[in-house]
């Protein structure tokens, strides 16, 4: 099984687990607590905790230096200033709370990730009986695909994230706030794009493990609907684990999408624009709607294949007669007698699918609205 966006999402400070290459050999030396896996969290939490109390501090006048009372003014008496600060505020927040729910949460996020890597073990079984090309089984149809989209979006992020700071180190005037407003959250909130690629890893895992069921049709149906419950309670655990979360990052992503597109928008009535500064928030606002979308299809996906593999069910060849355990109770293989749901990615406050879609797109073109009128009248 390839866990290179799990590597990478360790050495980002998303995934505070270690992570051998074989969970069973080596079980015993996974629950050994290791500090090295601590330091890349410890260290981005440490950064934005700074860079906030830097903001605070510029912005009620705790530092003192050249410009900075009309820096503060500005920043809170205009439109502009004031959505960078919100900017800044929703890529700290979310990137500290990200990593500190996930951080805090760790030996849940131990016991989740033990008990997936089982549930693949189970699906390799039910895919290939005789053991052989194990390797092969352990892979997904989707892996490529998430490959390729993890090296192009970090290909585009490290570009950006490189563009950003080298034009504020070559900006002779620039100011004393700009790299704790404008320069570290923008880089976090650069670096927050491989959390949803997380996410993906293992919806892409459930969506491959949905086709394996649904393309099984000799397999007995106890076996099937044992492993589709397995695969249900996993789900159960994963949107427990990672709910919050996806609800923060959903936040975070339509937040940028805002203010990207507001910048985009109002940049062209300065006279002081810069292709660099267009093609950024062009590319932002583009990536950004691209994981919102992602992720939102993948979600409408495992309920579309959830809800077919339950309509399976009451093929002809499945006999009334044929029966399955769970829990220590007995059922009759029957739609009417097996209670089985469709899965969703269901949070607190809203179920990831493409129904989000439409709402997320009202919100962003009602707040750009909002913030245009806004900079409209800043200027009367």
């Amino acid at each position: 099984m390839d866990t290179s966006v799990l590597r990478i999402s360790q050495i980002l400070g998303y995934y505070p687990i270690s992570l051998p290459n074989q969970p069973k050999s080596q079980k015993n030396q996974n629950n050994k607590p290791n500090l090295i896996q601590y330091i890349p969290i410890l260290l981005f939490s440490f950064i934005t905790i700074v860079d906030v109390f830097m903001i605070f501090a510029y912005l009620f006048g705790y530092v003192q230096g050249k410009g900075d009372t009309n820096i503060t003014r500005k920043l809170i008496s205009t439109t502009l200033y004031s959505t960078l600060v919100l900017k800044a505020t929703a890529h700290t927040a979310t990137s500290i709370f990200v990593r500190f729910r996930i951080f805090l949460g760790r030996k849940q996020l131990l016991q989740f990730h033990t008990d997936f890597t089982t549930l693949v073990e189970y699906f390799s079984i039910f895919s290939n009986p005789t053991g052989l090309e194990s390797l092969k089984i352990k892979r997904n149809r989707y892996e490529f695909g998430l490959k390729v989209e993890v090296i192009l979006v970090g290909f585009i992020c490290t570009l950006l994230i490189t563009d950003l700071w080298h034009g504020y180190l070559t900006d002779a005037g620039r100011g004393a706030t700009s790299i704790y407003l404008t320069v570290i959250p923008a880089t976090f909130g650069y670096i927050q794009a491989i959390f949803p690629y997380l996410l993906a890893y293992f919806l892409n895992w459930y969506l491959e493990m949905l086709r394996r069921l649904e393309e099984s049709h000799s397999t007995p149906v106890e076996l099937r609907i044992e492993l589709y419950s397995r695969l249900g309670r996993n789900v159960s655990a994963f949107v427990r684990f990672f709910g919050t979360s996806i609800v923060f990052d959903m936040a975070h992503s339509v937040m940028r999408i805002i203010f990207s597109s507001y910048f985009l928008a109002s940049s062209v009535a300065l006279p002081y624009k810069t292709v660099r500064g267009i093609s950024s928030d062009t590319l932002t606002v583009v990536g950004y709607l691209y994981l919102v979308f992602m992720l939102c299809k993948k979600g409408s996906q495992l309920g579309r294949l959830s809800g077919d593999f339950i309509k399976s069910c009451d093929e002809p060849g499945f006999l009334k007669g044929d029966k399955f355990f769970e829990h220590k109770r007995l059922f009759w293989v029957n739609s009417r007698n097996v209670k089985m749901k469709q899965i969703w990615i269901e949070t607190d406050y809203f179920r990831v699918n493409l129904g989000l879609i439409a709402p997320i797109v009202g919100t962003v073109t009602t707040n750009l609205i909002v913030l245009m009128q806004f900079q409209n009248s800043d200027k009367t």
